[in-house]
């Protein structure tokens, strides 16, 4: 394959040559070499520092995991590609199966990322608030990760609720209807040229 050939890296872009592709897929839709792919990447030192649980994760475990996420509606656990080279993975966790409340999410990117991963996570956020019932969503993030914290803020409208010594813990304001939120993701797919192929 050619790496220069953009329409080799995407399907369907002969068709769409103006557009940039964007796939989200459920994990229960990958492969296992695709889960291998993740694991590796959530192994990599420079991931699991920013992470709650920051030992490795074994392949038993990993697999397990995966495999359990068909029967926990609660889970949502996503895989992003950009012109099919993998962009990020984007966890949610609901408190239960009405997703009324998110109570946990772990995000990591892909290095180097293909894109803009706070664009494609924001797509993927605004797309869950289109689906689901969500009333609250609330995050934790270590401290020194400013990065994240940054771009939790400023760019995803995060707000601050408390912190300890070890994390600071941020809530979504979710002051929108569901249609607004569709709305708003439609705006940004078509300002930036995304096409989004989407597996729930």
């Amino acid at each position: 394959m050619n790496p220069n050939d953009p329409a080799a890296l995407a399907p369907n872009l002969a068709a769409r040559p103006h557009e940039h592709i964007l796939r989200v897929r459920n994990f229960t839709h990958l492969t296992q070499a695709e889960l291998l792919l993740i694991l590796e990447r959530r192994n990599n030192p420079d991931v699991r520092h920013w992470m709650v649980h920051t030992e490795p994760i074994t392949v038993e475990e990993h697999l397990s995991y995966c495999a359990a996420l068909a029967h926990r509606p609660e889970v949502l656990a996503l895989f992003a590609e950009y012109y099919g080279h993998p962009c990020c993975v984007d966890p949610y966790r609901a408190a239960d199966c009405s997703w009324h409340h998110i109570v946990d999410s772990g995000s990591y990117a892909f290095a180097p990322a293909p894109c803009s991963t706070a664009v494609a996570i924001k797509l993927i956020l605004l797309k869950v608030l289109s689906t689901y019932p969500v009333q609250s969503y609330q995050v934790k993030i270590k401290n020194d990760n400013e990065m994240a914290l940054f771009v939790n803020q400023y760019y995803f409208g995060f707000v601050v609720t408390g912190q300890d010594d070890a994390y600071t813990y941020l809530k979504a304001p979710l002051d929108k209807t569901p249609a607004d939120y569709e709305a708003q993701m439609q705006a940004i797919l078509a300002r930036n040229r995304i096409h989004l192929e989407l597996q729930f």
